[in-house]
């Protein structure tokens, strides 16, 4: 059975893109029902939310109590999400007041310990009155959780509907990594030839993009180095260049970290750098010097730490495959290796089939988000 979602919609003008919220949440997997307000309805119409949510809109309470229903102590929903809620809401949510659809339901959610997130919208010093931040804070001592909005041009505006579906993903996931701490090293890597041009190898840091987020929504704390693929959601620092990654890497888990997942394409090679930029009009030759392994280095630095390794391979077959990753596992002794099938899952595809080797082994095939969430579960 789908998770419900009740979508509280409050009068802001930021509704206007409850729309679209409603239809990605459904497209997430979730089933959608719509709450709103008489305000609201002012500026987004009943029949459209209707027809996003596939469900007849909640504009009043009634003899059947759908309050209750939804979010009494065995309610059919599994989350009220309030997107946009405005200061009048928040206030009224904050003094137990509901005398309105969407404070009812929100009363009776509190009271039932259901979760239910908040997702602020109004001009910038509505959403500076200390009153509103007061009780803001008041809510979240509640367990109520807040989703920030985006500061910009006077306004707090509605965050995104990206970063509203991941808070209701990581509010409603298992938290099979609560506790833990995760550094993830993604994306492509450079070698300097000259002050111009670099070596570097292909990659898109999607399936890292997706184990980062995957391991956030189980409520880890997760930090992100790298380029390529990444999303607002997450604690992220940009690096391009190798040299810089292994500095950054090494240093970052100083702070003790429980596991590291490392799919970055870095050069196996290290060059002598030429001064300035090489003339284009003459052929010149380099010299590639292989280099030390980051992860041995990290293995060496932190022998307890959970290495979670990927390897791209280019092979016959899937058997040759497993003896490749199942020897490479033994060797350095990772907690775990992901090897990439180079023929079926080539450099920037979103998706493909991958063999997770470690105690327990498994091919693995599907979208890099399935396949991150795959991994989550194997470890």
């Amino acid at each position: 059975m789908k998770p419900l979602i009740v979508l509280g919609v409050s009068g802001s003008i930021a509704a206007v893109r409850s729309f679209d919220l409603c239809r990605e949440l459904r497209r997430r997997g979730f089933d959608v029902q719509v709450v709103m307000s008489n305000s609201a309805r002012n500026i987004i119409t009943e029949q459209s939310l209707e027809f996003a949510s596939g469900r007849k809109v909640i504009n009043s309470i009634s003899g059947k109590i759908e309050h209750v229903k939804f979010f009494g102590k065995k309610g059919m929903a599994a989350l009220l999400l309030i997107a946009p809620a405005t200061a009048n809401t928040i206030s009224k949510i904050a003094m137990g007041i509901d005398d309105t659809p969407i404070t009812t339901f929100a009363t009776v959610a509190i009271g039932s310990s259901k979760p239910v997130l908040l997702a602020p919208a109004m001009h910038g010093p509505m959403y500076e009155h200390p009153i509103v931040l007061e009780n803001l804070a008041k809510l979240e001592k509640h367990g109520v959780r807040v989703i920030a909005p985006l500061e910009e041009e006077g306004k707090a505006k509605l965050a995104s509907i990206e970063k509203i579906i991941f808070e209701v993903q990581k509010e409603l996931s298992e938290g099979k990594l609560d506790g833990k701490s995760v550094l993830v090293a993604s994306g492509a890597f450079c070698e300097k030839i000259d002050d111009v041009r670099v070596l570097t190898n292909l990659s898109s840091g999607k399936i890292g993009n997706e184990i980062a987020l995957e391991c956030a929504m189980q409520k880890a704390k997760v930090k992100l180095i790298g380029n390529g693929a990444m999303k607002s959601e997450l604690d992220f620092e940009e690096v391009v260049f190798a040299d810089e990654l292994e500095e950054k890497v090494l240093k970052e888990l100083q702070k003790g970290y429980d596991y590291f997942f490392c799919p970055a394409s870095i050069p196996d090679f290290k060059i002598k750098k030429f001064e300035g930029k090489i003339s284009s009009e003459k052929q010149i030759s380099l010299t590639l010097s292989p280099q030390e392994k980051l992860l041995t280095k990290v293995s060496k630095k932190a022998p307890k730490l959970k290495i979670i390794a990927f390897k791209a391979l280019w092979a016959k077959s899937r058997s040759e495959i497993e003896k490749i990753a199942s020897e490479y596992l033994k060797k350095n002794n990772f907690f775990a290796l992901v090897a990439t099938d180079l023929k079926k899952s080539p450099v920037g595809s979103d998706g493909g089939e991958f063999f997770f080797c470690s105690k327990k082994s498994k091919w693995i095939i599907g979208k890099k988000s399935e396949i991150a969430k795959k991994i989550i579960e194997l470890i």
